[in-house]
């Protein structure tokens, strides 16, 4: 198995992409499989309870929260080296939370899973991978999915279907749907449905039981593609250019926080200047993919658990976010 600290300083300094081993690629993911489902049968990671596709944690130490990657291996690691992620993730009080899009379009998608599984089952109290549309493409085909060319380009069809049909559609499954952060944070990777939310207890059960229920269900569609609505319209949402998912106006945004009891909806899906503020300070958009996105930035936020309280709204989350240069 690799020595992960000297890829991160090898991809960093001279711009170099890897080859991962197919057998390390199979005994990567299938730990990180084994730790998800461990999490998601113990119902509790430190500082915080599992259940389902939700996870809600009280205030961390520190935080860092990591945007769409698509591929993008330098930027990535940049990330991590920025934040000395040893150290940071030794701590099970901290967390590194990642909004999902881990692939396709980049030059790296294989490295970038390979990563982040490796993450996960090293610190699997400090590492949380959420879902992104890109890891629901069984629920949701679109055309951009070039992971499976990629795998069976690396690996030959033979062992690339096996793997990405059994072992990589698996765990893209038992990643995390919605993150509620106690009385501050709501995170998804697109947005927030447009049907009638009830109670925090509807709330919760629905986006526990999402991928479960995504063929009777929006939510699943809707959480994972929805973007923000920019122009005032008759009606609280629209119609998505992207042909899956719909465009939520500020008044959901603004239902969504109050049920939640939470204050800022953090959410990746869309390439931006690094981070962009919609919905009168409502709505972040996060973004740190750069290699496919070459008009765009990329960024992360780091703060810590003191910091991440005296937040009010995305403008003053703002302050902490870090562009990869």
């Amino acid at each position: 198995m690799f020595d992960f600290i000297d890829l991160i300083y090898l991809v960093i300094d001279i711009h170099s992409s890897i080859n991962v081993n197919i057998n390390d690629l199979i005994q990567i993911i299938d730990d990180a499989i084994k730790t998800l489902e461990n999490e998601r049968q113990a119902g509790s990671m430190a500082g915080g309870k599992v259940n389902g596709g939700l996870v809600e944690l009280q205030i961390p130490g520190k935080i860092v929260i990591i945007g769409d990657i698509h591929g993008d291996l330098k930027s990535f690691f940049k990330v991590l080296y920025d934040i000395n992620f040893e150290e940071f993730l030794v701590d099970p009080n901290n967390k590194v939370i990642f909004l999902g899009d881990y692939i396709d379009r980049g030059n790296n998608s294989i490295e970038v899973l390979y990563s982040i599984c490796y993450l996960k089952q090293k610190y699997p109290n400090s590492v949380i991978l959420m879902r992104g549309n890109h890891e629901a493409p069984v629920e949701f085909p679109f055309s951009s999915h070039d992971l499976p060319h990629k795998i069976i380009e690396y690996y030959g069809e033979r062992w690339g279907k096996l793997i990405y049909t059994k072992k990589i559609l698996r765990f893209f499954r038992l990643l995390t749907i919605t993150i509620l952060i106690h009385d501050q944070l709501l995170l998804v990777h697109g947005g927030l449905p447009t049907e009638d939310i009830g109670s925090i207890i509807d709330l919760k059960r629905s986006i526990a039981s999402a991928q479960e229920n995504h063929i009777h269900n929006k939510i699943l569609e809707e959480i994972l593609w929805n973007d923000p609505l920019r122009s005032p319209t008759k009606r609280d949402w629209d119609f998505s250019k992207r042909g899956i998912g719909k465009l939520f106006g500020i008044n959901i945004s603004r239902k969504w926080l109050n049920i939640s009891r939470t204050k800022v909806v953090v959410r990746g899906h869309e390439p931006c200047q690094g981070f962009k503020i919609d919905h009168n300070g409502m709505v972040m958009t996060l973004f740190s993919c750069k290699q496919a996105y070459p008009n765009f930035e990329a960024a992360y936020l780091m703060m810590s658990g003191k910091q991440l309280k005296s937040i009010h709204d995305g403008i003053d989350l703002s302050n902490y976010v870090t562009k990869i240069f």
